[in-house]
């Protein structure tokens, strides 16, 4: 019985001393304590007039280009151009072997001169025969019979005429020239080549000025007019800007993609724009009243803008759809509206749900 007293003091001893153990750990751990107010520096967000730019994208194109064909057949004798190269109007780019086309054209005109001998003999014919009928020595019958040989010599002459100035023309077009002013695109024949009147010689574009070709939105359609200023970047320039005038507008919507098709043009007197360039275009329909915040207080990354706005005490985070920035504001088309309060430059801290002092 005394081993049994004992062994309980025993166990009465280590639960007591295990009890004190839990309440010092207790003791030991303070409670969490609540993050400490940020202090933040807010602006009023405010409405102003922004302009409003309608957002496309296009292409540039010369204001003139053209594929030169042969016209002719016969081989490449000679090649005066390359690619790059400047060319002015009648400029000899190619020359196709002429020899064919000036024997056709030499008998062209040698059987034009005997067309033309023919038709004065028959004329000379029918001034007798209306004598003879004058007198009465043929008939009425033998007259137009005559008469008709002489009008059918003259469509003969007429037409041997227009042969010889058509092999004529043939002959001339062995030498290919320019249409225009402008630069070679490319050369697509050599020296020997067999080329037909369809086949291609030479592409050649007038860059001065360009036309951007852009398609606007169906429903942006009715603020477009003629000569609007536009204003428009290409990724090889970077942010430069560069201007141009709406000037053509087709007539219809693309029923395909519903659209309307219009062309501005651009200057490019230096010549540093290139047709076929993707350029970004912004046109101005006007001032519009928005809410503006400062543009230090959007915070833009791959899933949007966003904004903070305080709130009481509380910071609230805001997806934001931006309109235009000009000078330090930046319009605001969905998110916040004019009377709220923005955090000028949120830091690291700032973030959805911060208390504020």
């Amino acid at each position: 019985m005394r081993a049994h007293l004992v062994a309980a003091l025993v166990c009465l001893g280590v639960g007591a001393t295990g009890c004190q153990k839990n309440d010092s750990a207790s003791a030991a751990t303070p409670p969490k304590e609540a993050a400490a107010p940020i202090h933040v520096t807010t602006s009023a967000v405010v409405e102003k007039p922004m302009p409003t730019l309608l957002t496309l994208t296009g292409t540039l194109r010369a204001d003139s280009e053209s594929d030169m064909a042969a016209d002719v057949s016969g081989k490449i004798v000679a090649t005066y151009v390359e690619r790059g190269q400047p060319v002015k109007r009648g400029q000899v780019i190619a020359i196709v072997d002429s020899r064919v086309a000036s024997l056709a054209a030499t008998a062209a005109e040698a059987n034009a001169k005997v067309a033309q001998s023919q038709l004065e003999e028959a004329r000379r014919d029918c001034e007798r025969v209306k004598h003879l009928l004058d007198t009465g020595a043929i008939s009425q019958a033998e007259y137009d019979r005559q008469t008709a040989q002489c009008t059918s010599q003259q469509f003969s002459a007429e037409a041997a005429q227009a042969q010889q100035q058509t092999a004529l023309k043939l002959a001339g077009d062995s030498n290919i020239r320019a249409p225009f002013d402008g630069f070679v695109g490319e050369r697509y024949v050599s020296v020997g080549q067999y080329v037909q009147p369809s086949t291609r010689v030479a592409s050649v574009y007038d860059p001065d000025p360009l036309r951007l070709q852009l398609t606007v939105p169906e429903a942006n359609v009715s603020a477009i007019s003629q000569d609007m200023p536009v204003h428009f970047t290409v990724t090889a320039f970077g942010d430069q800007v560069f201007t141009g005038n709406v000037k053509y507008i087709s007539p219809n919507i693309r029923e395909s993609t519903r659209d309307l098709v219009v062309e501005a043009l651009c200057p490019n007197g230096d010549f540093k724009l290139k047709p076929g360039m993707f350029a970004v275009a912004k046109i101005d329909l006007g001032d519009t009243p928005r809410p503006v915040v400062p543009k230090t207080s959007v915070v833009q990354d791959d899933t949007g803008a966003r904004v903070f706005v305080v709130a009481g005490q509380q910071v609230q985070e805001r997806l934001v759809q931006l309109g235009e920035t000009v000078g330090d504001v930046t319009a605001v088309v969905q998110g916040v509206k004019s009377g709220e309060n923005v955090v000028v430059t949120p830091g690291p801290d700032v973030h959805d749900g911060a208390k504020v002092d």
